[in-house]
């Protein structure tokens, strides 16, 4: 029985898998609004059932491709030893664009229309938003350099972490919004040197 569970269970991790897989391949060459969800299963191979067992609606499936390789990344550039402060506040900016540019332009602009009426995720640990995420995470890692003495006790995390993500979502948007011409990862270093390190720079130890 047990077994029958996991092979369950493995078959339909695979099912949404490909149901994702499907949807960035369509979204990504029609767009959103070209795409519907009898689109998705076909290209899939899956009943339309089978999507809605998954998926609500298309917005959760791109919820879900914006999920994937942003959960850990901020508990990754907190792992990061070789790095100071700066360079794994370069290195997590870095990581973030260059993966919503991986995924697509397409799938980038409608997650920001998602995220302008939010819409609640399920993530590793509770329901949120992916700009909560986004801003928790922003958070963690100030508050990791408070606790590696990098940083004064009295950083204004909260704050810092709303200004840098505020900067941080700008260049995604300006991506979106000037059809790719501007490329925020290649701006990483830029950013962080022009706004973060002179922002943080009367909090370092």
């Amino acid at each position: 029985m047990e077994k029958k569970g996991k092979v369950r269970q493995a078959r339909a991790a695979e099912t949404r898998k490909r149901i994702v897989a499907a949807a960035k391949k369509l979204i990504t060459e029609k767009g959103f609004e070209k795409v519907s969800i009898e689109d998705i299963a076909k290209e899939a191979e899956v009943s339309t059932g089978s999507f809605y067992t998954y998926f609500k609606r298309k917005e959760d499936v791109v919820e879900e491709l914006n999920q994937l390789n942003f959960y850990r990344l901020a508990e990754i550039t907190n792992e990061r030893k070789d790095k100071d402060l700066n360079g794994r506040l370069k290195y997590y900016c870095h990581e973030f664009l260059s993966e919503i540019e991986r995924v697509g332009i397409e799938i980038c602009r409608q997650w920001i229309r998602n995220n302008i009426t939010p819409v609640s995720t399920a993530g590793p640990d509770q329901k949120s938003t992916k700009y909560e995420h986004d801003y928790r995470a922003m958070e963690s890692i100030l508050e990791e350099g408070i606790r590696r003495g990098e940083l004064t006790e009295d950083t204004p995390v909260a704050e810092m972490a709303l200004f840098f993500n505020a900067q941080l979502f700008g260049l995604m948007v300006a991506w979106c919004m000037t059809d790719a011409s501007v490329v925020g990862s290649d701006k990483t270093d830029m950013f962080c040197e022009t706004v973060m390190t002179p922002a943080l720079a009367q909090y370092m130890v």
